[in-house]
């Protein structure tokens, strides 16, 4: 593959949606066997302002945290993506965000004033809190608030 047909295969993927460099790099490289390529169309891509990691982060974060999921969740997911931590951190520090705002409101529009009956149920519940990526003690603030 030439670079002109791989740089118009970049724009298409991007015109899409946000990619990281690396999801990008995965998707070329499906499309040619030459490393080196498909480095300097991502290159390219970064220089013209068309990929984008920063651009890429805030839009994950933007629809994570839309869905109610916690940080750690969306720090796995940024690993996954081969997304530095210290941009995930800028870009955290940036939206100040009350993660025990969401995750309360996250709690309560799943089991809303349901009384927690056992000690099976509030240990239910925590793994929910948890699994959504939520800090622990974020998840026993909730809990405890919410007891009845």
């Amino acid at each position: 593959m030439r670079l002109s047909e791989l740089k118009k295969a970049a724009l298409q993927l991007l015109a899409r949606r946000e990619f990281s460099a690396q999801q990008l790099q995965q998707r070329l490289q499906a499309k040619t066997e030459d490393d080196q390529l498909v480095q300097q169309v991502i290159s390219w891509c970064q220089a013209e302002n068309y990929q984008s990691d920063a651009r890429f982060v805030d839009m994950l974060l933007r629809s994570r945290i839309g869905k109610g999921y916690g940080p750690l969740y969306i720090q796995q997911e940024c690993r996954r993506h081969g997304i530095a931590v210290a941009l995930l951190q800028q870009q955290l520090a940036q939206i100040e965000l009350d993660w025990s705002a969401l995750a309360q409101r996250i709690y309560l529009k799943k089991y809303g004033d349901t009384a927690i009956t056992s000690v099976n149920e509030r240990a239910k519940r925590l793994r929910y809190l948890q699994q959504r990526g939520f800090y622990p003690e974020d998840c026993s603030a909730v809990l405890t608030y919410n007891r009845s």
